[in-house]
């Protein structure tokens, strides 16, 4: 089982020049789910692959959608693992920071502004 943290724990550590997030989310969710978590990187599980290297040698945490999409976040934690890098799941996903009332950031508003919710 990949390691997780949990969304207060996150919310701690945003700004920290040693974490980078990675918003793994579907397309289709990321459409339908217009926030991110301040600072989080978007990247696909496929892009992940592509470029592991090239990723800095942060403390990596991944997220998804939610609950439902668990299992692929934990295959880009496992590669993550397996390729000697320190990574964790963020438990429940952008759903659960959102429903949490952590800070997002909307990746379609044109000024860029960071939104509170």
């Amino acid at each position: 089982m990949e390691p997780h943290i949990p969304c207060a724990e996150l919310y701690l550590r945003l700004g920290d020049e040693d974490v980078l997030i990675l918003d793994c989310r579907p397309s289709a969710h990321w459409e339908r789910v217009e926030v991110h978590v301040p600072g989080a990187l978007r990247m696909t599980p496929e892009e992940v692959a592509q470029y592991l290297t090239m990723l800095p040698d942060d403390e990596l945490i991944v997220l998804c959608g939610c609950d439902l999409d668990e299992e692929s976040v934990a295959r880009v934690c496992r590669l993550l693992l397996l390729r000697g890098r320190n990574a964790v799941c963020l438990r429940g996903g952008i759903e659960t920071w959102v429903a949490e009332g952590f800070p997002v950031e909307s990746h379609f508003a044109s000024t860029g502004t960071a939104l509170q919710r």
